[in-house]
C-alpha cells in the first residue's frame, strides 16, 4: 500500500531542493569571483559582492570599496597571485573554502627583498551570501606563517 506525503512533508521536500540550489548557486558564484579574480577582472569579481559587503575578519566597516582595495593591493603586491580554491563547502547562505595562493616574490613584502622564488600559501574564507547570491560577509584566515618563512623572515622549522 503506497502512502500518500502529508502537506507538511511536501512542504519539507520543497524546502530542501530550495536550500539545496540556493548552497548551489552561492558555491558557483563564490568559484565565479575568485575566476574573475585569477584574471584580474576587478569589475567582474566585485559583482559577486553586495554594496554593503563587510570584510569581518579586519576593522574597516561596511562597503564593498574594501574588499576591493584589499583585492587589488594583492594583484598590486604579487602581480602573478593565482588563487586554486582546493575545497569549497556550500550549506544556504554560507559557503567556506581552502585555497591555495602562488606568485612570484617579485616586489619588496614585508620588507623582504624580492627573491623572485615562488611562495605558496594557504587561507581558508567563509562567506555569506544575501537572497540576490551576492557575498555580504566575509571572514579571511592566512597563513602568513608560511609566508614569512618563504621570504625568509622567520626561520623554518628544521625537518
Amino acid at each position: 500500500m503506497l502512502m500518500e506525503k502529508t502537506q507538511k512533508e511536501e512542504e519539507e521536500v520543497v524546502e530542501g531542493r530550495s536550500q539545496r540550489a540556493m548552497s548551489a548557486r552561492n558555491k558557483e558564484n563564490y568559484l565565479k569571483a575568485k575566476a574573475a579574480f585569477n584574471q584580474k577582472d576587478m569589475a567582474g569579481c566585485m559583482s559577486y559582492y553586495a554594496p554593503d559587503h563587510i570584510i569581518r575578519s579586519r576593522d574597516l566597516g561596511p562597503g564593498r570599496q574594501h574588499i576591493e582595495r584589499l583585492l587589488s593591493s594583492m594583484h598590486e603586491v604579487w602581480p602573478d597571485l593565482v588563487i586554486v580554491v582546493d575545497h569549497a563547502v556550500a550549506e544556504n547562505d554560507w559557503v567556506a573554502g581552502r585555497c591555495t595562493t602562488t606568485a612570484t616574490h617579485a616586489k619588496t613584502v614585508m620588507g623582504a627583498a624580492p627573491t623572485n622564488r615562488q611562495v605558496q600559501a594557504t587561507f581558508w574564507d567563509m562567506h555569506r551570501f544575501d537572497a540576490d547570491g551576492r557575498i555580504v560577509e566575509t571572514w579571511n584566515l592566512m597563513d602568513s606563517l608560511a609566508i614569512m618563512q618563504q621570504l625568509g623572515l622567520v626561520p623554518t622549522q628544521p625537518k
